[in-house]
């Protein structure tokens, strides 16, 4: 594999890459939901771990509990080796069995270290978590730790929540150049549906260096995934939409196909 290029954990995805990511760059995963976005994206992580780096995950869709308990059986020990902050705001509550008040983990930790509770909290949102607030804490762990991959699931989470509407594209816009001045290869995820609006994410497809686009479609003997290159500056890529499969160890990128076709 070429030298400057940033390999991905998964091979037939840096096919299409032309090799693998180039470092420093923001790179967008678009999807809609059951697509792979966060596999895929952990997929990343895990192959910084097994050179030996050290990975950050920011997560704003589940808290790190939920994550390790779907993920940790299909990556083995090195998942736990991944720091993770939980950037969650809503809070769960379960009341078929007591369990103990977890406050939301400020600080990055080693999945090795995750409580296996999901916190349990009367509040349902945390009033302290601000995009402000989440770019400091992201400064400062990846100086701290030697942060050399990074990945945001996801930024939806963050616009809905933590970014005022009328404020939103400023907000977005900042946000991104924050990650893109941190020059750490960044993966950010982001959903979107079939009814979406299409231009819902513009802005980071702009500002990011690459867009990838993981397609779900129906078919008779069941859902079908895809993946495509939609852009990578400076490189030669792929842009066709290739066949991809959740598999046991991962998302595997399969033969080229098209949605709405074998």
């Amino acid at each position: 594999m070429d030298a400057t290029r940033v390999a991905t954990g998964t091979p037939g995805f840096d096919r299409l890459l032309g090799g693998g990511l180039l470092p420093g760059g923001v790179y967008s995963i678009i999807g809609p939901p059951g697509s792979g976005k966060t596999i895929l994206a952990i997929q990343f992580l895990i192959e910084g771990i097994k050179r030996g780096e050290n990975v950050f995950l920011v997560s704003t869709d589940e808290p790190p509990c939920e994550i390790r308990e779907n993920m940790q059986r299909m990556f083995g020990e090195n998942f736990d080796k991944i720091f993770v902050l939980d950037g969650t705001l809503e809070m769960k509550h379960y009341e078929i069995t007591p369990l103990r008040d977890v406050t939301i983990v400020r600080r990055a930790e080693q999945f090795g270290s995750v409580f296996p509770e999901i916190p349990n909290s009367i509040d349902v949102r945390n009033p302290d978590l601000t995009v402000s607030s989440l770019q400091e804490m992201i400064k400062v762990e990846a100086r701290e730790k030697k942060i050399s991959r990074l990945v945001i699931d996801s930024v939806t989470a963050i616009k809905l929540f933590m970014m005022p509407t009328s404020e939103r594209n400023q907000f977005v816009q900042s946000f991104m150049r924050f990650l893109c001045d941190l020059g750490i290869v960044t993966l950010i995820t982001i959903h979107e549906n079939d009814i979406s609006d299409p231009e819902a994410s513009e802005i980071e497809q702009m500002m990011s260096r690459g867009v990838i686009r993981l397609h779900r479609w129906y078919q008779p003997n069941g859902f079908k995934l895809g993946i495509s290159v939609d852009k990578f500056r400076g490189s030669e890529h792929d842009e066709t939409v290739n066949r991809a499969k959740i598999t046991p160890i991962g998302l595997q990128v399969m033969e080229r196909a098209r949605p709405g076709g074998e």
